[in-house]
C-alpha cells in the first residue's frame, strides 16, 4: 500500500471540501477493487433494493484512514448500471450510528446551545477535463498544502484547462430531501482555500438556521403542519421564532432550513440514503449527459478515473480515503 493517502477537508462555515494529501506510515491494508464496472439494464433501479443491482458486478474498494482515523481501513462496496439515459450509483459502507446532530440546537438551562457531533458524508470527485496525473495519483494531485498552517492549504487544478466534477452527499444537509451536492473544481491561481471549488449552477443548499448574533436557532417547525421529514425542518413548513420562552429544557430544533426545490445543474444527482443495521446504502442516479458544463459527461465507450471518501461524523482531516479508481462501461 502507497505511503500516500488523502484527507478529505470540509470547511463547513465557508462550503469548502478539498483533498489533502498526507504522509503515512508503511501498514498491511487489505487489497481492493480499484475499478467498477458499470452494467447496462433493460429498466432503471426504482431503490437500492431493485433486482437490477444483481446484474452488476460489486466492487470492494478499500478506504484507509487519516486524521484521528489514521491507519484504519473501512470498505466501500459499489455497483453501477447504466441505461440509454441514465447511470446509477449504489454505494454501502459501515457506519455504528446514523450522525445527524451537524450543528443541532438544544434547549438547555435556559439558553440555546449547539450540539456535538456531525454528519456522515461520502465525496467522489471525476474529471470533467483532464486533469493531469488523477488518473495516477489520485486526489493528492489537487491538494496545495506545503504550509504549516492548514488555514493556508488550497484546492485545485493545475492549470485553467483541467477541471474536475465534485458530488458530495451529506447526511443531513442534502440526503433528507433526496440529493446529492453538484459541485466542481478549477484552477485557484488566488491559492485560497474556498477559491478551487464552486457550486453547480442553480439552487438548493441548505441554509443555516440561526438568529443574527449566532445565539439560537431563527425559526422553529412550525406547530399547524406535521413535519415531512422526521429530524428535518424545511424552509416551507417552518415559522419564526418570536416567544424564545415558550421553549422546555432538551428541546431540539435542527440547525439547517432545507428545500426540497433543488434546480439548475445542482440538482442533478437524485440520491436517497438509508442507515440501517449499522451501514448505509446510498444510491445516486445522474443523466450520462446533462450538457452542463460543470458535469462530467459520460461516454459509455470510455474509461472514467475517480476517487471517494467517506466521513464518519467528521469534518475537516478526519476521513477514509480510497486509491485512484476506475469507473467502465459493460
Amino acid at each position: 500500500m502507497k505511503k500516500v493517502f488523502l484527507i478529505l477537508l470540509l470547511v463547513l462555515t465557508g462550503g469548502v471540501f478539498a483533498i489533502y494529501s498526507a504522509s503515512m506510515a508503511e501498514t498491511k491494508t487489505p487489497k481492493g477493487d480499484l475499478d467498477l464496472i458499470s452494467k447496462k439494464v433493460s429498466s432503471a433501479p426504482s431503490d437500492a433494493s431493485s433486482p437490477e443491482w444483481k446484474q452488476a458486478r460489486e466492487s470492494k474498494f478499500i478506504l484507509v484512514g487519516a486524521g484521528t482515523v489514521e491507519g484504519k481501513v473501512l470498505e466501500l462496496k459499489a455497483k453501477s448500471v447504466y441505461t440509454k439515459d441514465e447511470i446509477f450509483f449504489r454505494f454501502e459502507w459501515p457506519d455504528a450510528d446514523k450522525s445527524m446532530n451537524k450543528s443541532k440546537w438544544k434547549f438547555t438551562g435556559g439558553k440555546w446551545a449547539k450540539q456535538p457531533g456531525d454528519e456522515d458524508r461520502l465525496g467522489v470527485l471525476w474529471e470533467i477535463n483532464r486533469i493531469d496525473k488523477f488518473a495516477t495519483k489520485g486526489c493528492a494531485v489537487l491538494c496545495h498544502n506545503e504550509s504549516k498552517n492548514k488555514k493556508e492549504w488550497y484546492y485545485s487544478v493545475s492549470s485553467s484547462s483541467e477541471k474536475g466534477d465534485l458530488w458530495h452527499w451529506k447526511s443531513v444537509r442534502s440526503n433528507p430531501v433526496g440529493y446529492t451536492e453538484d459541485g466542481f473544481v478549477v484552477a485557484n491561481p488566488s491559492m485560497k482555500p474556498e477559491e478551487g471549488r464552486k457550486r453547480d449552477a442553480g439552487s438548493g443548499k441548505a441554509e443555516d438556521n440561526r438568529t443574527q448574533d449566532k445565539s439560537g436557532p431563527a425559526y422553529m417547525q412550525d406547530p399547524a403542519k406535521p413535519a415531512s421529514i422526521e429530524g428535518s425542518l424545511l424552509a416551507a413548513e417552518a415559522v419564526e421564532i418570536k416567544t424564545p420562552s415558550m421553549f422546555k429544557e432538551g428541546d431540539e430544533i435542527p440547525g439547517y432550513l432545507l428545500t426540497k426545490e433543488w434546480k439548475g445543474s445542482f440538482a442533478d444527482i437524485k440520491t436517497t440514503g438509508i442507515w440501517k443495521d449499522g451501514k448505509w446504502t446510498v444510491m445516486m442516479s445522474r443523466k450520462l449527459t446533462t450538457g452542463n458544463s460543470d458535469d462530467v459527461e459520460f461516454d459509455t465507450r470510455k474509461k472514467y478515473s475517480f476517487g471517494a471518501a467517506v466521513f464518519d461524523n467528521a469534518s475537516e482531516e478526519n476521513s477514509y480515503d480510497s486509491d485512484p479508481l476506475k469507473l467502465e462501461f459493460k
